[in-house]
């Protein structure tokens, strides 16, 4: 049985969790809905998935920000014990960033909250689940 945080499903919730953000930036100016930290959230979740291998520089540029607030945002995302950073034993100067069993775990859940994913199998298409707002105040 495959374990849930790395599902084949929530894989493809993860694609499309990427593509709505980037249809959402074909609508609306990209700095209007910018949440740069789901989406490195996001990016490492499928890196790690599909046994890919994101660098800072990576996470720099799929973030839309400048280096110094895209290495802020890293930063917290680490204090938060989400990322953790390894040196390339290869070339010092490169920096592997990677999701944390804690992190995995956490967009594991986050992805399976948000759509409606009826089997663990992948077959069955992933939908976002339907917003029902909470009564009205009176």
């Amino acid at each position: 049985m495959t374990d849930i945080a790395h599902s084949p499903a929530l894989l493809a919730c993860a694609r499309q969790a990427r593509q709505l953000r980037a249809t959402m930036s074909a609508f609306l100016p990209r700095d209007l809905l910018v949440d740069p930290a789901w989406d490195m959230m996001i990016d490492l979740f499928i890196a790690r998935c599909t046994a890919e291998r994101l660098c800072v520089k990576d996470l720099i540029l799929l973030s839309g920000e400048s280096p110094a607030s895209a290495m802020r945002r890293i930063d917290r995302l680490q204090h938060a014990g989400l990322i953790e950073r390894q040196a390339d034993p290869a070339d010092h100067r490169r920096v592997h960033v990677g999701l944390t069993e804690a992190g995995q775990t956490a967009m594991a859940a986050m992805l399976a909250h948000l759509f409606d994913h009826r089997g663990e199998d992948g077959e069955a298409p992933a939908t976002p689940k339907s917003f029902q707002p909470g009564a009205t105040r009176g």
